[in-house]
């Protein structure tokens, strides 16, 4: 005689294995949906987002242009002076750009402090030369060992490297045009504020060239 069954017993159990069955496939499917993110908020806490310091260099250069003015009678900086300050100030060997090519001589020289990279940065103010007077190009330097982190269009974090260009507005009312380029050679991370679409692509090429 064969022992009877307990159906209920039998029918709990399946509800169980059910709903545990469900409980996993949920779990993979969130985790689906935010590992992703997760992670790329665990890659944030480890570096420093680029749009920290964009808003950063964004308000110092209203103020570095303002020094600037205040300071006209100054004669302009010697570029191969400075060189051995910014390579000093950034802990690493560095040619500072010398732009007359592009209209701009340098005014001034200046340690900054940039978000991820404090006390080792630089902010290099340049301004137009004749006939295009009032133009102003402020380089922000700082020193690049991989902490930089740009964003994709879904919102995932990546290390900025040397194979970037980004281009950011940085405009402080409707009528300004000033955005900032951003690149990394490696050693060196690169912020150039300039004042409208122009003077960023007439400077590009020179800024971005390989330094010999």
């Amino acid at each position: 005689m064969k022992p009877e069954r307990n159906l209920a017993y039998s029918n709990k159990i399946s509800k169980v294995a059910a709903t545990f069955a469900l409980l996993i496939l949920l779990v993979s499917v969130l985790f689906g949906i935010y590992g992703p993110k997760i992670a790329s908020r665990l890659t944030v806490l480890a570096g420093m987002p680029l749009g920290d310091v964009v808003a950063a260099v964004g308000e110092a250069r209203v103020t570095a242009i303002d020094r600037c003015q205040h300071n006209m009678n100054d004669a302009p900086t010697n570029t191969t002076d400075r060189t051995e300050i910014v390579s000093r100030l950034l802990g690493r060997s560095f040619q500072v750009p010398d732009l007359e090519n592009a209209g701009y001589q340098l005014r001034q020289v200046s340690p900054a402090s940039i978000p991820g990279a404090s006390y080792r940065s630089a902010e290099l103010v340049y301004q137009s030369m004749p006939p295009n007077n009032g133009l102003w190009l402020v380089l922000y330097l700082a020193a690049d060992d991989g902490q930089y982190l740009s964003f994709d269009e879904l919102g995932r974090a990546r290390q900025f490297t040397p194979s970037n260009l980004l281009w950011e507005n940085i405009a402080v009312n409707s009528e300004d045009q000033s955005l900032v380029l951003i690149w990394s050679n490696g050693p060196v991370l690169f912020l150039a504020c300039v004042e409208n679409d122009q003077e960023a692509e007439k400077i590009q090429i020179i800024l971005t060239s390989p330094q010999e």
